[in-house]
């Protein structure tokens, strides 16, 4: 069985196999379009994105929730686009406006890393980083002592965003895309493209000092190889 399930994982690429999932059980994607899942920190909804005919593309650690908070007053989890075609349907992605923010790879893994040791979302952010990276006494040994090519899969906050808006063919999925180094203007754009009368609004930011005077030179090196294909496509 074991064998069967790797087999299968390995010929069908995983938006193929979020579909049959989506066939066995349509009523569980139809709920997941509408149902808003309450949290302290702001609730978790998809069904924006019906009203106002869009699709947002949330990448950890690219002022996603600041985006999202500003404009729908609700978080829409962390999809990728792939899986939001799936969960809306080939005709409505299609015709919805999609749209997602990038951050430069050096700033955003820095963001994240301060997030995480500060305590990141909740008990679970909290505690993972204590199992994985407490032992590491600084933000450059953990690049170059406990980062690689498998342990960027180890937590959302550290996977490439070329993994959330790309298909497995790598063709980029969204019509519009933001970056958090001009936020303000993109931003600005979006909510205009959207008809909405919204300001940004900075939500759960990381406390930390600038990236640029963090890094060390191989540093630098190992980050842009691990990297390598958000910084050439973006």
């Amino acid at each position: 069985m074991r064998y069967l399930r790797r087999l299968y994982q390995a010929l069908l690429p995983y938006e193929v196999r979020f579909w049959l999932y989506k066939i066995r059980h349509p009523q569980e994607f139809k709920t997941l379009r509408s149902v808003v899942y309450e949290s302290p920190k702001g609730n978790f909804s998809l069904r924006q994105f019906e009203a106002y005919q869009c699709l947002f593309i949330h990448i950890p650690k690219a002022a996603g929730t600041s985006v999202a908070q500003s404009l729908f007053d609700e978080l829409p989890y962390h999809y990728t686009a792939s899986e939001l075609r799936v969960i809306f349907g080939r005709r409505k992605f299609n015709n919805f406006f999609k749209f997602s923010f990038v951050r430069n790879p050096w700033d955003r893994l820095y963001s994240a890393y301060s997030y995480l040791k500060c305590g990141g979302w909740n008990d679970d952010d909290r505690n993972w980083f204590q199992e994985n990276l407490a032992d590491y006494s600084d933000f450059n040994t953990f690049v170059l002592q406990w980062l690689d090519e498998d342990k960027l899969q180890s937590h959302i906050h550290f996977r490439p965003q070329i993994e959330f808006l790309c298909d497995w063919r790598g063709s980029v999925l969204v019509d519009f895309l933001g970056y958090f180094e001009t936020i303000q203007d993109d931003f600005a754009f979006v909510a205009d493209r959207l008809g909405l009368d919204k300001q940004l609004v900075h939500v759960n930011a990381s406390k930390r000092r600038n990236y640029r005077d963090i890094y060390l030179p191989d540093s630098v090196e190992k980050v842009r190889s691990l990297y390598k294909k958000d910084i050439n496509l973006f």
